[in-house]
């Protein structure tokens, strides 16, 4: 091979990896953006009242992980599938770990679910949940904080005349409330006791 060819040859390859270089930083940018990005638009500050009637902050679970779900007391099927599947987690996780999470279910239904409800209705699923309510107001900056969709909707032919439509993602926050990852409705047990296992 002639000097000529050799040298274009290598300016070739030096083009191509530097090409390849700047993909991989390229796509490391936007997923390390990407999770900042997450991270700035999931949670908050909020004033809420727990199922002790003791009033609370986001502060008052600060040096903990938490994992926050919202949903309401009278939910037909997705809330009491959703705190199943996250009892039965705390429970593979083992106590050890599970003594690294405090679960947080926020009611989108103030108006119905009193503090003394929640109490009765979180315990159903676990001894260590914590039910947290409050006013209209104070659960809607919650529910704005962690990006949680929510909407009252009429139901004649039930007790109640309506039913609350929501999201029903569950937050893994770090101790200083900080986004880290989340677990979708409907997660098998063993994904959600893997997913939350990085982070403890």
């Amino acid at each position: 091979m002639s000097s000529t060819k050799l040298i274009s040859a290598l300016v070739a390859l030096i083009i191509i990896l530097i090409g390849a270089g700047i993909y991989v930083y390229n796509d490391k940018s936007a997923a390390t953006y990407d999770q900042v990005s997450t991270s700035a638009l999931i949670g908050g500050d909020f004033a809420l009242t727990d199922h002790n009637g003791q009033a609370v902050t986001q502060a008052d679970y600060a040096g903990t992980k938490k994992l926050v779900f919202f949903g309401f007391t009278n939910c037909p099927a997705v809330c009491p599938t959703e705190l199943y599947n996250i009892s039965a987690t705390l429970d593979e996780l083992g106590a050890e770990d599970a003594k690294k999470l405090q679960v947080l279910f926020i009611s989108i239904d103030p108006e119905t679910d009193t503090p003394e409800l929640m109490k009765e209705y979180v315990e159903a699923f676990h001894d260590d949940f914590i039910g947290l309510t409050g006013t209209v107001a104070q659960v809607a900056k919650a529910a704005k904080a962690y990006r949680v969709y929510y909407a009252k909707i009429p139901e004649e032919d039930s007790e109640m005349g309506y039913t609350m439509d929501h999201s029903a993602y569950s937050y893994l926050m770090d101790e200083d409330n900080k986004y880290l990852t989340h677990l979708p409705p409907n997660s098998q047990i063993e994904d959600m006791v893997a997913k939350i296992k990085e982070f403890l």
